[in-house]
């Protein structure tokens, strides 16, 4: 998704639910040559990788590694040591087991619920209640249109994060909420200190990254005359959001392609903030 650069933080800053400082890497060389060998013996079981610009691997996983979460990924076991919320990484038999794909969904709603609780609660708890459930709908919407509520991905000892894999930004968008890392060119880093500090080693920190920056965007929004109902203004956010276009519901870019794009951004929001099809994932009713 298109991304504004990044935005300047509230006083309160989240972090990870289970945050812990990066453990100092003491492997010897050998066995880090030996785990590179073993990355290289192992492309025939995940898929295929592309070196982006220098800045990291892209993943191709096959089908028989990702069981249907996405395609595109980053492999982030050494850069996120000590820094994975392990709970959230379900390799392929785990996903494939009904009860504890279930659970996962209900831990990652719980999850969005907390960190969307925290990040109005930094800035004064300025919704009303009605409001709030609306803008509450609208995290778990945006979460659900970006990602499928996924981030990471284990296989065996190895761990990946999220990619968007064919974005316009060239250095892809990252995790839950699809954190851009860049514009249409790879020298314009967007959000460039959550990268540098790790934040896409957690879900909770994506979550508040991507959050923030939908709230901050909702404001406008919903003081903008072009938004003449709450819903209006929630998908306005949201094209601010995937675009970096409008605040407007229906501010559209004159480029065709690019026009085309924001109307089936703007469509699925709309139409996961309608539907809720997490619950079908949580077993509960509508």
């Amino acid at each position: 998704m298109i991304r504004l650069p990044a935005l300047a933080a509230p006083v309160l800053v989240f972090m990870a639910l289970s945050a812990c400082a990066q453990p100092r890497d003491t492997s010897d060389p050998s066995e880090r040559s030996r785990a590179r060998h073993e990355t290289d013996s192992d492309r025939a079981i995940l898929g295929t990788s592309e070196n982006v610009h220098q800045a990291f691997q892209r993943w191709t996983l096959r089908e028989a590694v990702h069981a249907g979460r996405g395609r595109s990924w980053a492999e982030i076991s050494q850069e996120c040591r000590g820094r994975i919320e392990t709970n959230f990484a379900l390799d392929r038999t785990e996903w494939s087991n009904a009860e504890r794909k279930r659970r996962y969904f209900s831990d990652v709603d719980q999850l969005i619920e907390k960190v969307g609780n925290q990040l109005l609660a930094e800035f004064s708890n300025p919704l009303g209640a009605q409001e709030k459930e609306l803008f509450l709908r609208a995290l778990r919407a945006l979460a659900w249109q970006e990602s499928r509520w996924q981030h990471y991905l284990r296989h065996g000892s190895r761990y990946f994060v999220l990619l968007s894999g064919g974005s316009y930004n060239k250095l892809d968008d990252w995790g839950i909420t699809q954190v851009a890392r860049s514009g249409f060119s790879a020298s314009q880093l967007l959000n460039k200190k959550f990268f540098e500090t790790k934040g896409h080693c957690s879900i909770g920190s994506t979550l508040y990254h991507g959050f923030l920056e939908y709230y901050t965007g909702y404001v406008r929004a919903k003081s903008s005359a072009c938004n003449p109902d709450p819903v209006s203004s929630l998908v306005g956010a949201y094209n601010l959001y995937s675009s970096g276009a409008s605040v407007c519901h229906d501010g559209l870019s004159p480029n065709t392609a690019f026009r085309d794009y924001q109307r089936r951004a703007m469509a699925g929001f709309r139409g996961h903030f309608s539907s809720m099809p997490w619950k079908r994932e949580l077993g509960t009713s509508q």
